[in-house]
């Protein structure tokens, strides 16, 4: 038997989609344990990459060591209507206006004179967890007192800086030791990586001053980097392979706990080749010789740092996610897709810093210690 026309459900005109970010501060404590041993943890929190360059490594110098805080952590996620969204309701499919969430979190409370003491001692316990693995370390006055390292920080940026990434939003402040400039092309960007590489001509580019340096002190070169951050957000994307198909959720999901990663890469002298050129003496080590021991997963605190956190997105938010929306309906209704929808929201995470910085120092202390642990048992 046929159904009656008017008790059939007509075609959806209009599908506004939207789901804003949700937030997790119950996350289970990680199986990292501040109190045992590093070399039973290593296997799980640090992997290595050519570390059979470690052959032979004994006596060992920090030529860099920088923190990077995180300061505010954002992430976007959005409906795809797929290859057929903008079909007329005449064909009977549906018209909708598509979705961009925004999510962003930003600490609150956090001192720069406070960043720069955890900065401070995290580099200085990296280099003792480094003669506590067994290593001979070259202390680092006497690497200071190096004319090749006073070039090479000359050349580097003013610490602290922000670094900021353009397209989510995500902002960290980058510090090196107490007096020292960050001179990682990393960090400092392509304009001073444009800079080194014309210094290279010459024989002034960071990379071979440390070279130099290496070779006059007779050590292995390691470079330390370390991330401390308060957030983990994880978005469920843009769009669906080659657009074909709808994607009808935004999802963004945060995870506040503090953790901590990062790497130390060595630069073997035994890997290091030098020769002669325009006049002048060039030493470096490829970077396919240098092994790297980085966090295989970030080494994180079960510990609560914050007080509470409060949701802060502004009116000006509000209305812009208002107004998108709005004109996202009317674009439906016309038969039309659009993608001009936007759904902002911020939170603010208010760090107890006391709290903030135990752990953090602890945390840094602990990634120092397991790869230096397994940097030291590839040799």
């Amino acid at each position: 038997m046929s159904v009656p026309s008017y008790l059939r459900p007509a075609p959806l005109a209009v599908v506004l989609l939207s789901l804003a970010g949700c937030v997790s501060t119950g996350a289970p404590a990680p199986d990292y344990n501040a109190e045992g041993a590093a070399a039973d943890q290593a296997g799980r929190f640090i992997d290595a990459n050519n570390e059979k360059y470690m052959k032979g490594v004994s006596k060992v110098g920090v030529l860099s060591c920088n923190v990077m805080f995180g300061m505010t952590t954002a992430a976007s996620a959005s409906t795809s209507g797929g290859f057929r969204a903008g079909a007329t309701r005449a064909t009977g499919t549906i018209s909708r206006s598509d979705v961009k969430v925004t999510v962003t979190y930003t600490a609150n409370g956090l001192d720069q004179g406070e960043l720069r003491r955890i900065a401070d001692q995290a580099c200085a316990d990296a280099e003792a967890r480094l003669a506590d693995a067994g290593f001979q370390l070259v202390p680092h006055a006497t690497i200071t007192a190096s004319p090749h390292y006073q070039a090479i920080q000359a050349g580097g940026r003013p610490s602290p800086f922000e670094h900021k990434e353009k397209r989510s939003g995500t902002r960290y402040l980058v510090l090196a030791r107490s007096g020292e400039s960050v001179t990682d092309s990393r960090y400092i960007g392509a304009a001073g990586g444009l800079a080194q590489s014309f210094k290279a001509v010459s024989g002034d580019a960071a990379e071979q001053r440390a070279g130099l340096l290496m070779k006059d002190l007779g050590m292995t070169g390691v470079n330390i980097n370390l991330l401390v951050d308060f957030a983990s957000l994880e978005s469920d994307g843009h769009k669906t392979f080659a657009g074909l198909a709808n994607k009808n959720s935004a999802k963004v999901k945060a995870d506040i706990q503090l953790a901590v990663s990062g790497d130390l890469r060595f630069q073997p002298l035994g890997e290091q080749k030098c020769w002669r050129e325009y006049g002048k003496e060039k030493c470096m080590t490829r970077l396919n010789h240098q092994p790297v021991f980085a966090t295989r997963q970030a080494v994180a605190s079960p510990k609560r740092f914050y007080s509470s956190i409060d949701n802060v997105t502004t009116s000006g938010d509000k209305l812009t996610s208002g107004v998108t929306k709005a004109i996202g309906m009317l674009s439906a209704l016309s038969g039309t897709s659009s993608k001009v929808a936007r759904d902002i929201t911020r939170y603010q995470v208010n760090v107890m810093p006391e709290v903030y910085a135990t752990e953090a120092v602890t945390l840094s202390d602990g990634l120092a210690g397991m790869a230096a642990t397994r940097a030291a048992a590839s040799r």
